[in-house]
């Protein structure tokens, strides 16, 4: 701990190449839910945020060095709930004009979101994440947050203990080992539902404490290491090229997703992301171009919006024609741009009247 006190405060440098792989998870995910037959793994993208959230939280508190508990909860609360809670509003307005029979549980549903237990309240109703889109709440991908949240209430904390050893990063090899083995393992347990193993945090863990295993790696000596172009290049190509065939495939029906496809998946997208962060190749300027760095600064927002926009053109019966795909496209685009303009210029109005 004395350690940790005594460290100076750093400035975490940008990570080249994150861009291109934020936006490939997002691709997988919003196509998964736009064709859901035709791309049967896209729901694979979540581990990518999984593992790159895990990485950066972990990354930038390593450097920092000292944590204050109530700053770090005020600064992740600032950056995930001003967002979800304008889209949980105007997504329930819009549903609720256009069928409010849809919002039969929404207020026992938001509930649970806002207070970060949505994924074991999906578990609680049985929801399928892979059921038609029709026959879902227009809030299911927010399971995604809701781990999210439950992540980021422990780090801090966990942060802390681990540091007390004398090897804390060996330590948290450890806790990360163990939780490599749990959805496996509950896989193979038939009490254990599709839904459950989907859902549960401690089944999805394992890929943010990868991340977050990887970043604090980054952020110490060993990271400071850096990897010639010929080692990093041809992984990181090929990570992405197989990465398509699994969004296309890799249907959440098959048992071999949870025996070992997800697991296996978000350690290979820990070693993309170890060594593209450890790399200067000319190569990740690719990844990091104006395309992906748009899709990667708005992702979080794009992410938010595109199951209630889906859900929205789906009671209108507009999910038929290419052009309808279009429009969905369009509109989410739009309202991610929009919220993302508007929760930053409410923060720094607010912040200055407050000041003031």
């Amino acid at each position: 701990m004395s350690d940790m006190k005594k460290r100076p405060v750093h400035k975490t440098e940008r990570i080249r190449g994150l861009d291109g792989l934020r936006t490939l998870a997002l691709f997988g995910v919003l196509l998964f839910h736009m064709f859901p037959q035709k791309v049967s793994g896209g729901y694979f993208g979540v581990i990518i945020f999984f593992v790159i959230s895990g990485f950066l939280t972990a990354y930038s508190t390593v450097k920092k060095g000292r944590v204050s508990i109530l700053s770090y909860y005020a600064k992740r609360m600032e950056r995930i709930y001003p967002a979800l809670i304008l889209m949980l509003f105007i997504s329930i307005e819009i549903i609720s004009l256009v069928d409010k029979f849809k919002l039969l549980n929404v207020q026992e549903e938001v509930v649970s979101i806002l207070l970060g237990y949505n994924n074991y309240w999906q578990i609680s109703k049985s929801a399928d994440y892979f059921a038609n889109l029709s026959n879902n709440s227009a809030f299911t991908h927010l399971w995604y947050i809701s781990i999210l949240l439950q992540f980021e209430l422990v780090w801090p904390w966990l942060y802390r203990i681990l540091s007390l050893f004398r090897k804390p990063l060996a330590a948290f090899g450890v806790i990360v080992l163990l939780f490599l083995f749990v959805m496996p393992i509950a896989s193979m347990d038939s009490t254990f539902t599709q839904t459950m193993l989907y859902y549960d945090t401690l089944c999805r863990v394992h890929a943010l404490l990868i991340g977050a295993w990887i970043g604090w790696l980054k952020a110490g000596p060993e990271g400071k290491r850096s990897l010639r172009a010929f080692l990093v290049v041809p992984v990181v190509l090929a990570f992405f090229i197989g990465s398509v065939p699994v969004f296309l495939k890799a249907a959440g029906t098959l048992p071999g997703v949870y025996h070992y496809g997800i697991v296996l998946y978000g350690l290979l997208c820990g070693m993309v992301v170890l060594l593209i962060s450890c790399s200067r190749a000319r190569f990740l300027r690719l990844l990091d171009n104006p395309v992906t760095s748009f899709f990667s600064r708005y992702s979080y927002e794009i992410y938010l919006w595109q199951y209630p926009v889906l859900f929205v053109f789906g009671l209108l019966k507009m999910n038929t024609a290419f052009w309808h795909y279009l429009l969905q496209v369009v509109v989410l685009l739009i309202l991610s741009v929009w919220t993302n303009i508007f929760v930053a210029n409410a923060g720094t109005f607010l912040k200055a009247r407050i000041k003031w």
